[in-house]
């Protein structure tokens, strides 16, 4: 089940990535904890969830957050997705639009890692 996709700022590509606050219901039982997300490379991540104090509330991921955005080069307008899957484990995948053709056809959407920076 898909929890939110976003694309991503560049706060979110380098500082810590700004949940849509539509997904809060989803995390709110999480407050000040880590959740254990896996990537389409099956390597785990512990992603803090917490509500941003200044300003507004607004629900944020830090933790290796941070770590996992440098470590598949992540950039502006990168297309992530954030599910959960059947046995509550939660899996993350981003994105990102290319430009280049195979057989002739266009391939719109790549997985982001650090061989495709």
């Amino acid at each position: 089940m898909e929890v939110f996709s976003k694309f991503l700022s560049n706060t979110d590509s380098t500082v810590r990535l700004a949940i849509p606050t539509s997904a809060l219901p989803h995390f709110e039982s999480f407050g000040g904890c880590d959740l254990l997300v896996r990537d389409w490379t099956e390597q785990e991540w512990r992603f803090r969830f917490s509500l941003r104090k200044v300003g507004h509330p607004k629900p944020i991921f830090t933790g290796d957050w941070v770590r996992f955005a440098q470590a598949k080069h992540l950039q502006l307008d990168d297309l992530l997705i954030f599910t959960q899957l059947e046995d509550s484990q939660y899996k993350v995948e981003v994105f990102r639009e290319t430009d280049f053709e195979l057989l002739g056809q266009r391939v719109m959407w790549i997985h982001v890692d650090k061989t495709s920076a």
